[in-house]
């Protein structure tokens, strides 16, 4: 379970690094894109503070720890309302994603993506 757990811990970690670099990236950009680059931005800190209490709670698992009634619920709240923002911020992007906003939060950026092909008839 340790493993797991670190594993994950680590993981995380490596989101939360996106997240800060993405926090910055978002200046880049210009109007709408910019309000797509932020919602992209809020989407991956909603799901990185979901994964990181399931992180603490599988350390916990792994040390054999209960945390207290407070702290349980104060981490339940943070998990609805992280899981809340993550969806209403996954329906709010547009249909067709900005190459360059795909990787605002990456650590290592990708090459950026190419327009698809139109269909040939």
């Amino acid at each position: 379970m340790r493993v797991v757990a670190a594993l994950l811990s680590v993981w995380v970690g490596w989101r939360w690094v996106g997240f800060l670099l993405g926090m910055t990236r978002v200046r880049r950009f210009e109007g709408v894109v910019r309000r797509e680059a932020r919602r992209t931005v809020v989407t991956r800190g909603a799901l990185n503070v979901f994964l990181s209490v399931l992180a603490l709670y599988l350390w916990a698992a792994a040390l054999h720890r209960q945390p207290g009634n407070v702290f349980v619920g104060f981490l339940a709240a943070a998990m609805m309302v992280s899981l809340a923002i993550w969806v209403a911020n996954a329906f709010m992007q547009p249909e067709e994603r900005t190459p360059e906003v795909l990787n605002v939060c990456r650590v290592i950026p990708r090459g950026t993506a190419r327009p698809r092909e139109p269909y040939s008839t």
